[in-house]
Order: C-alpha cells, then structure tokens, then sequence
C-alpha cells in the first residue's frame, strides 16, 4: 500500500493576509519575547546582586515582603472605603426611612383594608346562593 501524506495547505497571497502575519508578529509575539526577556533579565539581575559578595539576602527578603504586602494593602483599603462608604449610605437611608415606612405601612393597611371588602363583596352573593342550592340538594349530613 502506498502510504498518504498530507500536504500542507497553500498560503493565499492575498494582501489580508500578509497584513495578518505582520499584525501577529508584531501585536502578539514582540510583546510576548520583550516581556520574556525582561524578566529573565530581572530574574538575573537579582540573583546577581543577591548571591554576589556583598548581596545581603535578609534585605531583599524584606524587599520581597513589602513588595507582597503593598497590593494587599491597597486591596483593604478599598474594602475599608466600601465599607465605610455603606455605613454612611445607611446611615442616610435611617434618617429617612421612618417617615415613609409609616407612609408605606398606611397605605398597606388600606389596601389591605379595601382587598377585604372588595373580597366580601365578590364571595357574599357566590356563598349565598350556594346556601339556597344546598337547601335544594339531597345529600344527607
């Protein structure tokens, strides 16, 4: 049996699609290599200047700890903000509230108040002419 193989597929010549290599080239694997290579670089620099001679690794633990810690403390102070930002929020919310949850609780009883009715209004006569019928009716109780 004679073995297949597959050939690759040609490249159109297009000019769309020449811009797209050079869009990729430049937009996705020149930032993805200069970033690469900074923090080899980095990664470097700071093995050099901590293992050399005079390198004192106790300091750039130090270093390495307020680096971690300073993000953490910006993220706490926003929730503080938040949290402080709600609390007068409510508070302005309890100045206000007492007056209209009596409004709403007024309203709430006359609604309630007319739903009755309005329900006893309705029923009254379907329940009085079912006491007629039942009058009528054979069963035994």
């Amino acid at each position: 049996m004679k073995k297949l193989t597959k050939l690759p597929a040609p490249r159109p010549d297009r000019l769309s699609y020449a811009k797209h290599r050079q869009d990729v080239a430049r937009q996705i694997w020149l930032p993805v290599i200069f970033v690469t290579v900074m923090i080899g670089a980095l990664a470097i620099l700071i093995l050099f200047a901590t293992f050399s001679q005079n390198g004192d690794v106790n300091r750039w633990t130090s270093v390495a700890i307020i680096w971690m810690v300073l993000p953490l403390t910006a993220l706490l102070l926003a929730i503080m903000a938040a949290a402080v930002g709600l609390v007068v929020l409510l508070t302005r919310v309890q100045e206000i509230a007492p007056r209209y949850t009596g409004l709403v609780q007024a309203y709430a009883l006359l609604i309630n108040e007319q739903i009755v009715v309005w329900t006893d209004r309705i029923i009254g006569p379907v329940l009085q002419v079912k006491a007629w019928l039942s009058l009528f009716s054979k069963e035994d109780k």
